[in-house]
């Protein structure tokens, strides 16, 4: 079930994703789709008919030998959109963009997607803003401690650089994540256990229960019982449902776990 969002928000939501340079140079056309959809529209609301219909009018608009390329802005934004599940169903390939990459819901650039709960996401967004909110503060720490003109022994100036490398650093391994987020709701798992899931086992060993909830690594909790959907138990279980049985390569040894339950 997609999420109830305005197309505005939806916007505002897909360019804070992006650094600034490409979030300038993306906003002026997907601002157009907007304008053209109604930014106070549930996103939900918009089909593939409509989408083509839009495409359309582009090529009446640019004649139609023209390659469309300036699309691929909306395209991007499309994509991004159903990954987390602001859309029923994947739009981009109604926006036929020449050259464009076709991919489906849920189905990112291999290796690229990275899966997170609406929670996580949400705790990501707060955490880089938090960070660039911190570059005034480097930067001055940078200024005063570049005014002592001695930087073969310049102890603060190392520091501030250091600090901001790491700042930097963290901030554009944020960005990259919220650029590749992937939601997956509980229709689209069917049963199977996922991000976001709260999955019951059986160590067929000890006759032993164990309740976990998957989450991605930057959710990792394990005092709450959230474990990352990259540790081994995780890589195991991802994709069961209940019933199925799985191998665990466990740094103590390999582990037989039964999946009893997969909620959410």
């Amino acid at each position: 079930m997609a999420e109830i969002i305005t197309t505005a928000e939806a916007v505002a939501h897909f360019l804070s994703s992006l650094d600034a340079e490409e979030a300038r140079d993306h906003r002026p056309e997907v601002d157009r789709f907007v304008a053209w959809f109604g930014a106070e529209q549930r996103l939900a609301e918009l089909t593939g008919s409509e989408v083509a219909a839009y495409l359309a009018e582009e090529r009446r608009r640019l004649g139609d030998h023209a390659d469309l390329a300036h699309l691929e802005p909306l395209r991007a934004f499309l994509a991004y959109c159903a990954r987390l599940s602001f859309v029923e169903d994947d739009l981009v390939p109604y926006l036929r963009v020449a050259g464009a990459p076709r991919r489906t819901q849920n189905a990112p650039e291999p290796g690229s997607a990275y899966y997170v709960t609406i929670e996580g996401l949400a705790a990501l967004e707060k955490e880089v803003e938090q960070l660039k909110a911190e570059r005034p503060n480097i930067a001055e720490q940078l200024r005063l401690a570049m005014a002592d003109k001695d930087f073969r022994e310049n102890a603060p100036l190392d520091a501030a650089r250091d600090a901001q490398a790491h700042l930097e650093a963290r901030i554009r391994q944020i960005e990259d994540q919220l650029r590749h987020a992937v939601i997956i709701d509980a229709d689209t798992k069917a049963g199977r256990a996922n991000v976001g899931s709260t999955v019951r086992v059986m160590n067929l060993k000890s006759d032993r229960e164990q309740i976990f909830h998957l989450v991605s690594p930057n959710e990792v909790d394990p005092g709450s019982g959230k474990i990352s959907i990259e540790s081994p138990v995780g890589q195991a279980v991802i994709n069961h449902a209940a019933g199925d049985e799985v191998q665990v390569n466990a740094p103590s040894g390999p582990l037989s776990l039964r999946v009893i339950e997969v909620i959410g």
